[in-house]
């Protein structure tokens, strides 16, 4: 029998899903949903499919929503649970409306199965494939899916004056179980991330006051207790991130946490002679499995929310790590949300531009032609929302309503940035690739004049006298400051030739005189471009003094922001709250990016039909390595002497010293230094 599977509208789940998550993000006791647009999926909908049948079956119907069903036109009444379909050849309709969630439908019958074959509307006329995904919904329906979880005991009870404290060991994110629980009036569940903060209940950043009785066969599921009630368990209604729990008001004979399952099971592996990049590693790999849920999260505390900058730098670390394809464009997906497209991601102008290259990468990282295929309209779409909100000079401008964020800095982001203009120019060029690929012919050669003549002006930005970009322009007259960021975008995007690359290391990201970039999120795009450009070793040593320095702290995944000169419950704080730095953030897994990119040296080539591998010690003596590609994995050893090569599937090019070897799948190359 073929398998089932429930379908519908493409985009529509993720749109649906990501709305309902991003929804559930608190600050104590008040909802703080996002504060953009958000879109929903289409209510009514139409799935239809010719099948030609040697018998006539019964076909079991499951729908969320009310629906009809017609066979040849023809409508099919007192139909429940399961419909009749003759032999021979017929057309099969099914409409299915929802006002309150996702319209979707599920047949199961010998023959007559739904599944990406159907096809289906929103009423527009217009008949797209349907989608679906079984393996994640992993047996929920799409209006009630939650992730799996796995029951979790804590390690440690830490007594205090206000009531026990219990340490789960590490950050988690899940739910609160409580057996034999009695809840007063005023219940509550406090968090922290930290001791300090779970011990602060006036300014935790979390709590919870909200309880259902955990499903079980005495207690139904989602019913709601309170008072003076009494459940076999009862657990917190929304997922929690934390890794320390304490109460107020809850009598119960044991705790426990249902942890919630990351859909994201990590494909790498890392070993090598330095014991703290191998703890850095490990911290890297849980920080992201843990921001990797229903959709790519900036951090699991605070937000919860996708924002595009993030899914951006998070996918390029899951190509090196995770590889979840179908984490990484449900995030996108989830992110443009509707078409026609009319307000920048996250309202953010760089996030946009960000995601039309995170698009792109995706597709020469993972090879997925139908995706980039069916999906390039939306790169598109953002592209010319963009250009039409160019100022008379043909730049990107910014105006009242538009948020230009570069970086969590005290930077004057008003007039005609220079990274939102490269970030522009870089975005380009993918719409020039992504065009060209597929046929656009008229687009593409529209594209390409308008790359040509927004690259040129980025000269306009150029200094001589300084040797490096101006921050931006005013009034046609630059600003003259000579910021670290967006010469770190010329040299990542490759915006400049070598010859000012080298220019740009020496006066700017090597001059102490030039402010340092103290946050993370840009950290990431300062320590690639170093290692684009040979400083492979002096990286390495950053990511042991910054990262290391981290787990040195205590942390079992990596923060938001970290300040060494920061000590006490002060290095929680951020955004004006004792607790509001988020103590896993996506971000902080650059590691896993660095180390696969750069030395590793693993690159995707001709569309992930093949890759290059060009190792560098970067000052280790040895390193062992698993990687994914988009089929498969490749395992690298190497040390002083050698460099041995094994991939189970793709072909490649392994590069030592200037010279190229052929990498056969299945047969072990060996090259020695």
């Amino acid at each position: 029998m073929k398998r089932a599977e429930w379908i519908w509208y493409p985009d529509d789940f993720e749109i649906e899903l990501s709305g309902r998550f991003m929804a559930e993000r608190y600050e104590r006791d008040i909802v703080i949903p996002p504060f953009w647009r958000m879109d929903s999926c289409y209510k009514n909908v139409k799935f239809r499919k010719v099948f030609e049948l040697a018998n006539a079956e019964t076909v079991k119907i499951d729908a969320e929503g009310v629906f009809n069903v017609m066979i040849d036109g023809a409508y099919l009444y007192s139909v429940k649970t399961a419909f009749e379909v003759p032999a021979g050849k017929h057309e099969i309709l099914v409409s299915v409306f929802n006002d309150k969630g996702l319209p979707c439908l599920k047949l199961s019958g010998d023959e007559v199965v739904t599944d990406d074959t159907w096809q289906v509307t929103c009423c527009d006329h217009v008949f797209k494939n349907a989608a679906c995904d079984e393996d994640f919904l992993n047996g929920k329906t799409p209006n009630n899916f939650s992730l799996p979880s796995e029951k979790r005991k804590w390690v440690e009870k830490i007594p205090s004056e206000k009531g026990d404290i219990y340490d789960f060991g590490e950050e988690m994110f899940g739910r609160a179980v409580f057996s034999g629980a009695k809840l007063s009036e005023g219940a509550r569940v406090y968090y922290g991330e930290s001791l300090e903060e779970v011990g602060d209940r006036e300014h935790c950043e979390l709590l919870s006051e909200d309880f259902v009785a955990k499903p079980s066969a005495e207690s139904a599921a989602g019913k709601p207790v309170g008072g003076e009630a009494t459940e076999n368990e009862v657990t917190t209604k929304i997922a929690k991130a934390f890794r320390y729990v304490t109460t107020e008001g809850i009598e119960f004979s044991e705790i426990y946490v249902d942890e919630e399952i990351s859909p994201s099971v990590c494909r790498s592996s890392f070993e090598c002679d330095d014991p703290v990049i191998n703890e850095i590693y490990k911290v890297a790999v849980r920080t992201m499995q843990l921001c990797s849920r229903e959709f790519i999260l900036d951090g699991i505390k605070r937000d919860r929310w996708l924002w595009g900058a993030d899914v951006y730098q998070s996918s390029l670390m899951h190509y090196y790590s995770f590889f979840d394809a179908k984490s990484i464009k449900r995030s996108m997906i989830a992110l443009f949300g509707k078409s026609p497209f009319s307000l920048y991601i996250n309202h953010i102008m760089d996030y946009t531009f960000l995601w039309i290259i995170c698009f792109d990468d995706y597709y020469r990282h993972s090879g997925d032609e139908k995706f980039a295929r069916e999906n390039c309209y939306k790169a598109f779409e953002m592209m010319e929302h963009c250009l039409g909100r160019r100022d008379g000079n043909g730049l990107m401008d910014s105006r009242p309503e538009d948020w230009v964020f570069v970086d969590w800095a005290d930077l004057d982001n008003s007039g005609e940035v220079c990274c939102e203009q490269m970030l522009l120019v870089a975005a380009i060029k993918r719409c020039v690739m992504l065009s060209e690929e597929f046929g656009y012919k008229d687009k593409a050669e529209r594209y390409r004049a308008i790359y040509e003549e927004t690259a040129a002006k980025l000269e306009r930005f150029w200094l001589g006298d300084k040797k490096g970009y101006t921050y931006s322009m005013r009034n046609g007259k630059p600003d003259g400051k000579i910021l670290m960021h967006p010469n770190i975008f010329a040299v990542l995007f490759d915006l400049c030739d070598e010859e000012r690359k080298q220019i740009i290391k020496e006066n700017v990201l090597e001059n102490p005189e030039i402010p340092k970039i103290v946050t993370p999120y840009m950290r990431f795009y300062e320590l690639a471009a170093l290692c684009r450009i040979g400083e492979t070793k002096y990286v390495m040593k950053e990511m042991v003094n910054y990262w290391g320095a981290m787990i040195k702290e205590g942390a079992t995944t990596f923060w938001e922001r970290y300040d060494p000169k920061e000590t006490g419950a002060e290095k929680y704080a951020m955004y004006g709250r004792k607790y509001g730095k988020s103590l896993c953030h996506a971000w902080g897994a650059t590691p896993l990016y660095i180390i696969g990119r750069y030395i590793v040296g693993l690159k995707a080539s001709d569309n992930a039909k093949s890759f290059t591998l060009q190792p560098d010690l970067a000052g280790l003596k040895r390193f062992k390595v698993e990687m994914p590609l988009a089929k498969g994995t490749v395992k690298v050893e190497a040390d002083e002497k050698t460099v041995k090569v094994l991939s189970d599937e793709i072909k490649g090019t392994l590069i030592v010293n200037g010279k190229s070897y052929v990498v056969e799948p299945k047969k072990e190359t060996e090259v020695a230094l």
